[in-house]
């Protein structure tokens, strides 16, 4: 099951602390991919020590910088066989996945999450992505958001201080019973 995050600035997100503080209290450990052209140094340090405050002694928040889509997929893959140590309550948060370098190919956006397969949901049953910000100029993130949107079971928007529901599936019932609680009870403020 895939959930999308829409928040529209990047000076103004806040709302990503809270939500990682509360997986992180339920024991679920969020795993964060960040493309490595979209943060600058400064950033990524704020962001690292922003972790370290958050992550606990039986749930370290995991920080990942990738230059595509696929490296992103080869970690967390490992991280999910377990050869990198497993909590088995992972949760990969893609940080503004349409900036990945071969997300923005020939090849949908959409075609290539779907493609991961049953491997991908029997590690992860539940796969976030967030979008930061809005760049009108970037006609292949635009087509990436389009691609998330359709894919998602749920999408949510910032819009002013709540997170508006924009799609809502209800999905088949979830083999593990923690992403229920996720999806149903954990999500950001609700409207």
């Amino acid at each position: 099951m895939y959930l999308t995050l829409f928040h529209p600035s990047r000076s103004k997100s806040f709302a990503l602390v809270k939500y990682l503080y509360r997986l992180v209290r339920k024991g679920i450990r969020p795993v964060l991919i960040v493309p490595k052209t979209s943060v600058s140094m400064e950033d990524g340090l704020a962001l690292g020590r922003m972790i370290s405050k958050i992550s606990t002694e039986e749930t370290q928040v995991l920080l990942t910088f990738a230059e595509s889509f696929h490296q992103a997929v080869r970690f967390c893959t490992e991280l999910g066989s377990g050869k990198l140590g497993s909590s088995g309550r992972e949760l990969p948060i893609f940080i503004d996945i349409t900036h990945l370098q071969d997300s923005r190919e020939d090849r949908d956006l959409g075609e290539m999450i779907q493609g991961l397969g049953e491997k991908w949901t029997s590690f992860f049953p539940l796969t976030c992505f967030l979008e930061i910000g809005r760049d009108s100029t970037r006609l292949g993130e635009a087509s990436g958001r389009t691609s998330l949107f359709q894919i998602s079971s749920l999408v949510l928007e910032r819009k002013g201080g709540i997170w508006k529901r924009l799609k809502e599936e209800r999905a088949p019932s979830l083999s593990e019973d923690w992403t229920e609680d996720l999806i149903y009870v954990l999500l950001p403020e609700k409207d």
